[in-house]
C-alpha cells in the first residue's frame, strides 16, 4: 500500500451519505405497502429499471404472494431521462426509471374452456315428465267489458269480441286436455263488466248506447255461457269474481257511497250461479270476495292465485302487494296475480310473484285517445297452472 493510500485510510472520516442516484420522488408516489381489510395490498415501489416480472419485483418488496392472491399492476409512472450517479465520485448520467403500484388481490376462479366444452357436450338432461303424470288447471281470465261502452262498435262488437274469445279459448282447452295436460277450469273475471253511470262522476250517460240494466243482462248471458260450455267438458269449474270501480253499484259524487263488494259485476255472477244450481250444475264452484273487500285468493293446481281489479293499486301493484303482504292478508302470498283496469296485457315479475295484468274487452277509449292515449289490443288471457304457470297465450 502507498503512502498516499495509507493517508487515505487513515484521515477518511467515513462515508459522505451521497445518493447514488438524483430523482426526486413524485408526491404519492411514496415508496411503501399498503394493506387493506379484505387482505389485498398495495405496493408502491422506488424508481427501478423497466421490468416485466411484477410477481418478482413485489415478493422483494412484501414477501410471498399468498394462494389464491394475483398481482395486477394499477399504474406506473416513467421517467425517460433520471438523473443517476452509480458511485461515489463517479460521474451523473441519465437512465430511464419507473415507479410501479401493483395491488395484491383475490384471483378470480377460473375453470378451463375445454373443460367447460366437455361438460356440456357430456351432460344429459332430467328425464321428461310425461304430460300424464301430472295434470294442470286451465286458466281463462277476463275484464274490463264495460258494456254499455258506445265506443270501438259499442256493446254489440264487444259481445263479439268476447264470444271470439271465448270459442278460441275453448278450442284451446279441449287441445290440451286431448293431450293430458289440463282438465279441470278457473274462470276468473277481474271487474268492470259494465261502463256504468258513476265513472267521470256521472258524466257518461248520455254515451251508454244500453241501460244499466241491459249491460248487466248482456253480461250475465256471457258469462252463463262461457261456464256453462266449460262446465259440459270439464270435471270441476271453477268462477272467481272481483268488482271493479266502473260497476260499483251506488256512488255520491265521485265517492263510492255503500259497502266495497256492492256491485254489479258480483251481483249479475251471483245470478248466474243460482241459475246453475237450479239447472243442476254440481260441478261449478264460485268464488267472491268477502263483505266489504275487493280482492280474494284460491289455491288452484298447487298455485296461490289472487285476484284484484286494479284500481286500487294506483298503478303500483309492487307497493300495493307489499302492504298486503305486511298485513299477512292472503293476497299478498300469491303466487300469481290477476288483475285488470289499465286496459294492456302486462307481466311483472315481482320477488316470487308473477303479476299477471290482462288486456280489456272493450273497444278501446276516445276519451283517452283524444287525451293522446293509444289503444291496446284486446284479448282474454289462457295459460296452464300446475304449481305456477306456464304456456300464456292470449286470445
Amino acid at each position: 500500500m502507498s503512502f498516499s493510500d495509507r493517508l487515505s485510510e487513515f484521515t477518511d472520516s467515513g462515508s459522505t451519505g451521497a445518493q447514488s442516484e438524483w430523482v426526486k420522488t413524485p408526491s404519492g408516489w411514496e415508496a411503501g405497502v399498503k394493506y387493506e381489510p379484505d387482505g389485498s395490498r398495495i405496493i408502491t415501489t422506488a424508481a427501478v429499471p423497466e421490468t416485466d416480472d411484477y410477481a418478482g419485483l413485489v415478493e422483494k418488496i412484501s414477501g410471498q404472494i399468498p394462494e389464491g392472491y394475483r398481482v395486477r399492476l394499477s399504474e406506473a409512472r416513467v421517467d425517460p431521462a433520471a438523473w443517476h450517479r452509480d458511485g461515489e465520485g463517479e460521474d451523473a448520467v441519465t437512465r430511464p426509471i419507473v415507479r410501479y403500484r401493483f395491488v395484491v388481490e383475490l384471483a378470480p376462479k377460473s375453470v378451463p374452456i375445454d373443460d367447460l366444452l366437455k361438460a356440456v357436450g357430456k351432460r344429459r338432461g332430467s328425464k321428461p315428465v310425461s304430460l300424464g303424470d301430472s295434470v294442470g288447471t286451465y286458466l281463462v281470465a277476463a275484464g274490463d267489458l264495460q258494456l254499455g261502452k258506445p265506443d270501438g262498435g259499442g256493446t254489440a262488437a264487444t259481445i263479439d269480441r268476447v264470444i271470439a274469445s271465448h270459442e278460441a279459448s275453448l278450442d284451446r282447452y279441449k287441445a290440451l286436455r286431448k293431450r293430458g295436460i289440463v282438465d279441470e277450469v278457473v274462470l276468473p273475471w277481474l271487474g268492470d263488466c259494465i261502463e256504468g253511470t258513476n265513472s267521470q262522476s256521472g258524466n257518461l250517460i248520455a254515451r251508454l248506447d244500453i241501460t244499466i240494466t241491459e249491460a248487466v243482462r248482456v253480461y250475465r248471458r256471457l258469462m252463463m255461457r262461457q261456464v256453462t260450455d266449460y262446465a259440459k267438458v270439464a270435471s270441476k269449474v271453477t268462477v272467481a269474481v272481483v268488482p271493479g270501480n266502473h260497476d260499483e253499484a251506488v256512488r255520491m259524487g265521485n265517492q263510492m257511497a255503500t259497502r266495497y263488494d256492492d256491485s254489479w259485476a258480483i251481483e249479475g255472477a251471483s245470478q248466474v250461479a243460482d241459475a246453475m244450481e237450479l239447472a243442476g250444475y254440481d260441478n261449478v264452484t264460485w268464488v267472491f270476495p268477502g263483505i266489504d273487500e275487493l280482492d280474494l285468493c284460491i289455491d288452484i293446481a298447487g298455485t296461490r292465485i289472487g285476484l284484484l281489479h286494479g284500481h286500487q293499486t294506483k298503478g303500483k301493484m309492487e307497493t300495493w302487494l307489499g302492504g298486503a303482504a305486511v298485513q299477512r292478508r292472503a293476497i299478498g302470498t300469491a303466487d300469481v296475480v290477476l288483475s285488470g283496469h289499465y286496459h294492456h296485457l302486462k307481466i311483472q315479475q315481482i320477488g316470487p310473484t308473477t303479476h299477471i295484468q290482462v288486456p280489456a274487452m272493450d273497444g278501446g277509449s276516445l276519451w283517452w285517445r283524444h287525451k293522446g292515449g293509444t289503444d291496446a289490443p284486446p284479448g282474454m288471457v289462457t295459460a296452464v297452472l300446475n304449481n305456477g304457470w306456464r304456456g300464456l297465450e292470449i286470445l
